[in-house]
């Protein structure tokens, strides 16, 4: 699998792996060598790690100011961010419905 993917890609398809078992610590860990490791072209790859990072995290905060990263443009336009996005939002109204960083969440999701 190296021969076709660098080590970044490889931890993006891990960290994508372990959000679907439910392994949030092994997934936000795969979700942050990804993004250490991502060539600075691959915008769209960034885009989409990061929002899936985001729902990896454990902490609220970091969860929330890890999805005010992901461009504007890039969570607005692209169906994949998007959808990642919105999974994100479900799962912090399952964890955190009230106080200050839903409230965050809400005013980035709607602007």
């Amino acid at each position: 699998m190296t021969a076709f993917y660098d080590r970044a890609e490889l931890d993006s398809l891990a960290l994508s792996a372990y959000l679907s078992f439910g392994d949030w610590a092994t997934a936000e860990a795969h979700g942050h060598r990804c993004l250490a490791g991502l060539r600075p072209h691959m915008y769209r790859s960034r885009a989409i790690a990061t929002a899936r990072l985001a729902r990896a995290q454990l902490e609220v905060a970091a969860a929330v100011a890890t999805t005010l990263q992901v461009p504007a443009d890039a969570a607005a336009s692209h169906p994949r961010v998007v959808g990642l996005l919105d999974a994100f939002g479900r799962r912090l109204a399952e964890i955190a419905p009230q106080g200050p960083h839903a409230g965050l969440w809400a005013e980035f999701s709607t602007t």
